[in-house]
């Protein structure tokens, strides 16, 4: 069988590591790599050597010869580059969230119907084990209902800079809107948030609360307000309580501590890791699950297009609720496309 040939749009921080774990695919082969920064070309190239190199991905599709890209822009430029590869009758993974705003979104996978091609979000922590876990306990029905989930996403303020395009929800939240949407089996019927400015009037900080349609609830918050001596460059929490039980996440697990002159690291080994030279973990789980419906033409019954519109809308949602300071209906936004 002849592998698998991808393109690269947007070579970032987070493309390195995608990069990586496309190399150690035997049956995919990484034939083009694309970003406005030629500086980025060096790192990709030592792992793909045969790549040709681009600027313009516009060049990029019509030169080569692709079955799929894996688009790895920031958010708000992900409408142009998707809709072309899908037009161009490419297969795309594209990154969370996918897209900026619930009319791009709507754009994407009506493209992607349109030309029969897969269209595979990256919300990653469904292949991470626990809370892939999770969704088995819950689906068994062992603990009744689900009443709440109370979500803590809060990252280092290091990583402020490289993010605070957008707010917080569209890239610490959005994790947890889209697990919350997995585990209730609901829609999110109403939001109400506030995100108080920081010193220098960023909007480093975000809490919402999402009222389900049966009933249900979810808060959520997000910061990049971390110190720099903090254990983990992040600290995740998830409490879900059911009628009949409750279940617990923390991440990173206390497993390891590295204990040095001035300060302690805790990893996180579940959610990535690296043994002897190759990536394992959940992205990696993520980009194989691509690989293997491409290679067989079947859609996912794991990352479901519409899954990822329903949670862009909700982001929207909260973002909205908090500029204007008030609750915001979800309704107002179901003629972005059908969740």
């Amino acid at each position: 069988m002849n592998p698998i040939r991808i393109g690269l749009v947007g070579l970032g921080r987070f493309a390195a590591l995608h990069g990586r774990i496309w190399q150690q695919m035997p049956n995919v082969q990484v034939t083009a790599i694309c970003d406005r920064n030629p500086e980025q070309f060096a790192i990709f190239k030592a792992w793909f050597p045969q790549a040709e190199c681009y600027t313009d991905w516009r060049e990029m599709l019509q030169q080569q010869k692709l079955d799929a890209v894996d688009v790895l822009t920031p958010e708000h430029l992900h409408k142009e580059p998707v809709v072309a590869a899908l037009e161009a009758g490419l297969h795309v993974f594209v990154e969370k969230p996918l897209a900026h705003s619930p009319e791009d979104a709507a754009l994407l996978i009506e493209t992607a119907m349109k030309h029969n091609r897969l269209l595979m979000t990256g919300h990653v922590l469904r292949f991470d084990p626990r809370y892939a876990a999770v969704k088995m306990k819950l689906s068994a029905g062992e603990y009744g209902p689900l009443r709440s989930i109370y979500a803590k996403r809060n990252n280092g303020k290091a990583f402020f800079s490289m993010y605070n395009r957008v707010a917080p929800v569209y890239i610490l939240g959005i994790h947890d809107i889209d697990l919350m949407h997995w585990y209730m089996e609901d829609d999110v019927c109403e939001v109400y948030a506030t995100s108080p400015p920081g010193a220098d009037g960023s909007g480093d900080l975000s809490w919402a609360m999402l009222t389900f349609s049966k009933g249900g609830i979810g808060i959520l918050e997000n910061n990049w307000l971390l110190p720099d001596g903090a254990s983990s460059f992040a600290d995740v929490r998830m409490e879900i309580t059911a009628q009949d039980g409750a279940i617990q996440i923390h991440d990173p697990e206390q497993s390891i501590s590295y204990i040095g002159s001035n300060k302690i690291d805790v990893p996180s080994l579940i959610a990535g890791f690296e043994l002897h030279g190759k990536i394992g973990g959940a992205l990696a789980n993520e980009l194989e699950h691509f690989v293997a419906c491409v290679t067989e033409g079947k859609a996912s019954e794991i990352l479901l297009p519409h899954d990822a519109l329903r949670a862009v809308r909700v982001a929207a949602a909260i973002e909205q609720s908090a500029t204007e300071r008030r609750p915001v209906s979800l309704s107002m936004y179901e003629g972005t496309g059908q969740a």
